[in-house]
């Protein structure tokens, strides 16, 4: 069942690539050429209310092109192609990170897994005041855990922005789980256990 996720979030990252966002980036390039064809054939200002339509338009297509770019990077990362070890050294550099996987977990755990640290290392860095951090991933049979912990204040939970309910939606997808240690004052210790056999 999860394969199959990945597998349709793969054909959907193609499907917007190929599709909207060409035609967006080639209404893009029209657009700017309009608006420079506009300026040079217009100097005594008379068309300036269609150069502003045309700004604005070029603009909010600009817009809807780094949002769509987002969401394809959402979907499914393409560093994953290279496994997850790699694909976590991209987001761990000032990070601990051991990494024990003797064997590469399934599509959709890898994607989970990385979604997860991303989230958790960016809340260490904007909400926890910590100095030091870890990302511990190990493979324990039939399932993958993950430890993210750091030396900052404490009182992290499922609420303030922190971006953990959407976290425990994604976990929850293949039957894994999400738990928090953060009592006031720190440390924090995130867990996340996710199924290896999906």
């Amino acid at each position: 069942m999860a394969e199959d996720s990945t597998v349709t979030l793969r054909r959907i990252e193609r499907d917007l690539h190929d599709g909207p966002q060409a035609r967006l980036v080639a209404l893009a390039m029209v657009l700017g050429m309009a608006r420079e064809e506009l300026a040079a054939s217009s100097r005594d200002g008379g068309f300036q209310q269609a150069r502003d339509l045309l700004d604005l338009a070029h603009r909010d297509v600009k817009e809807v092109l780094a949002e769509l770019r987002l969401l394809i990077h959402g979907i499914y990362p393409p560093v994953l192609d290279q496994g997850l070890e790699v694909a976590l050294g991209t987001l761990v550099t000032r990070f601990t990170l051991p990494v024990d996987l003797p064997r590469r977990p399934p599509a959709a755990v890898e994607a989970i897994v990385y979604f997860c640290v991303a989230e958790l290392l960016a809340n260490v860095v904007r909400h926890s005041g910590a100095h030091r951090a870890i990302v511990e991933v190990r493979d324990h049979g039939d399932l993958l855990r993950l430890h993210v912990g750091d030396d900052g204040t404490g009182g992290a939970s499922m609420g303030a922005g922190t971006g953990l309910p959407g976290l425990v939606a994604r976990v929850g997808v293949v039957d894994g789980r999400l738990e928090i240690d953060s009592p006031s004052g720190g440390p924090t210790v995130v867990t996340v256990e996710v199924p290896l056999l999906t």
